[in-house]
Parts: C-alpha cells; sequence; structure tokens
C-alpha cells in the first residue's frame, strides 16, 4: 500500500512541475517580431513574449488582424508560463 501510495505521490507532483500560470501583462507595445511581441507594463519593465499564430487579438470584443499591434499601441495581454520570462501570448486585448 505505501508503495502504491509513494507511485501516485510522484505522479502528481511531477505533473504539477508541468503546469502553466496565467499572467496578465498590462502596457504599451515596444515592438512586434515574427514570432514575439515586446510589451512595456505599467511597473516598467519590458516582457518579451512568444506569440505564434494560435494567438488572437481583439479590439473592443471583436478578433483583428495582427497588423493592428504597432509600437505605442496600448495592450493588455493574457499569457501562460512558468514564469515572468518564459511568456506565450494567448490573447491581445487593443485598448479603446
Amino acid at each position: 500500500m505505501r508503495w502504491f501510495l509513494a507511485a501516485v505521490l510522484g505522479v502528481v507532483l511531477s505533473s504539477a512541475g508541468d503546469a502553466h500560470e496565467k499572467f496578465k501583462i498590462v502596457g504599451t507595445v515596444v515592438k512586434v517580431h515574427a514570432e514575439q511581441l515586446d510589451v512595456k507594463a505599467v511597473d516598467g519593465a519590458t516582457y518579451e513574449m512568444d506569440m505564434y499564430d494560435s494567438a488572437v487579438v481583439f479590439r473592443q470584443n471583436r478578433k483583428v488582424g495582427r497588423s493592428e499591434l504597432r509600437p505605442g499601441v496600448k495592450v493588455t495581454v493574457n499569457a501562460l508560463g512558468h514564469d515572468m520570462f518564459d511568456l506565450e501570448v494567448v490573447e491581445v486585448h487593443i485598448a479603446p
């Protein structure tokens, strides 16, 4: 029985290490690369986030093209990652 519980606990702990955290970055677009979005947040830090084709861009709750993302545009970015240095963009909301 102890062996079984130890095995179950090991599986649970190892799968918890692979979980992604949710992050919300509010700030201004600094630069848009082919697969990266750089945003200067309101806290003064600049976050470089991976942005793949699966990322969706919204303006007033309507999908818009990625071409709407230009330097100086105020955005809220929902991202997933292990920490603030390893983020992947899920969706971007352009401020009205």
